[in-house]
C-alpha cells in the first residue's frame, strides 16, 4: 500500500496529466508559505495550465505561482518567481475583484478568473470588451472606460481603478 500524495506531489502530478507539459514538479518556496509549480519548456499558455490545474484541483491544493524554466531545479532555492516565466495564480480577494471576476467570467464564458488575468489574455475582444464594460458600469454603477480595461495589466488593477472612481463614503 502506498503513502497518499501531497499537496505537492498532486499538483505536479495534475500538470503533466496535461497535453502541453512533459515535466513539472511543484516545491514549496524559500518563504515555506507558497507552493511553485515548476515546468520546464512551458510548451502550452499559462492560461491553458492555470485552467487545467482549477478544474482538477482542489483549492488547497492549487500552485500559487507557475515558474517556466530550462531544466526542473533540486529545490526552489534561486527560481525567479517574479521574472517573465512566473505567472501568479492568485484569487481575487477584495469584494471589487470578486465582482468583477464574476462578470469577467460570465463575458468571456470561463469558469474562474484570477486576480491577475489579463482580459486579453483570456482572449477578450472588442465585442466581449463592450458587453464587460456595460455589465461592469451596470452592476457596479461605474464609469469604466474602454481605455480603462486597455490600460490595466490585471483585473485587480482594473479592480483598482474602480475602487478608486467610487466616491468616498
Amino acid at each position: 500500500m502506498s503513502a497518499p500524495l501531497s499537496g505537492l506531489d498532486i499538483a505536479a502530478e495534475t500538470l503533466r496529466e496535461h497535453p502541453g507539459v512533459t515535466e513539472a514538479a511543484a516545491l514549496l518556496a524559500p518563504d515555506g508559505r507558497r507552493i511553485l509549480a515548476v515546468v520546464p519548456g512551458l510548451a502550452t499558455a499559462p492560461v491553458d495550465l492555470r485552467d487545467h490545474l482549477w478544474a482538477t484541483l482542489g483549492a488547497a491544493d492549487l500552485p500559487d505561482v507557475l515558474v517556466a524554466v530550462d531544466a526542473l531545479p533540486a529545490d526552489a532555492a534561486g527560481l525567479d518567481t517574479e521574472g517573465p516565466g512566473s505567472h501568479t495564480f492568485r484569487a481575487p480577494s477584495t469584494p471589487t475583484e470578486e465582482d468583477l471576476a464574476e462578470i469577467w467570467a460570465e463575458t468571456l464564458g470561463r469558469e474562474r478568473v484570477a486576480a491577475d488575468d489579463n482580459f486579453l489574455d483570456l482572449g477578450g475582444d472588442s465585442m466581449t470588451a463592450a458587453l464587460l464594460l456595460d455589465l461592469t458600469n451596470e452592476r457596479l454603477e461605474t464609469g469604466l472606460t474602454l481605455g480603462d480595461l486597455l490600460s490595466a495589466p490585471s483585473l485587480a488593477a482594473i479592480a483598482e481603478t474602480v475602487d478608486r472612481s467610487r466616491p468616498a463614503s
